[in-house]
């Protein structure tokens, strides 16, 4: 009976990365429909990726209205999506936790190149058999430190040279 038991708990082992990878899978799919949407500008079928409750919060706070964020920006001239999802960690069978980065990328209507570079996470749930967002936090992606000029040095003594 113990090594039925054992063998059991070792097949459940080597079940877990797999069940993780089509984990991973399932909502990389979320991303890639998200994409799509978003290089065709329909900020409809953005929304539909959502569940009917959802929260979106951005650098602004909570977006009450997750079309019109879209929309406003598809008329600012963002255009072109691209997703990358880092980070999948299962919270039960049918919740899990998502994390990525992305690349926004357009021309305003002057011409001028629009890049944004974010980071996101996300709450994802399975309604009806079908994975969505419950919830999206995203935000630009700090730019990395500027290294210092060479020479360059901060007095914080207050005892520079004169000059006498």
């Amino acid at each position: 009976m113990r090594a039925f038991g054992a063998v059991c708990f070792s097949l459940l082992l080597s079940a877990v990365p797999a069940t993780a990878a089509d984990l991973k899978e399932e909502i990389g799919k979320i991303a890639s429909a998200y994409e799509q949407h978003f290089n065709k500008q329909d900020a409809a079928g953005i929304t539909s990726l959502y569940t009917k409750n959802y929260l979106r919060v951005s650098q602004n706070g909570i977006e009450p209205d997750n079309t019109k964020f879209y929309e406003d920006g598809f008329k600012a001239g963002l255009d072109r999506l691209e997703v990358k999802v880092t980070e999948v960690q299962p919270l039960s069978e049918n919740m899990a936790l998502s994390a990525g980065e992305a690349h926004i990328t357009g021309k305003s209507e002057k011409g001028d190149a629009l890049e944004i570079n974010a980071i996101w996470t996300a709450l994802d749930v399975r309604e009806n058999g079908q994975w969505k967002i419950r919830m999206l936090t995203s935000a630009p992606k700090a730019a990395p430190p500027q290294p210092q000029q060479a020479g360059a040095t901060a007095t914080t003594t207050g005892n520079a040279p004169s000059g006498k």
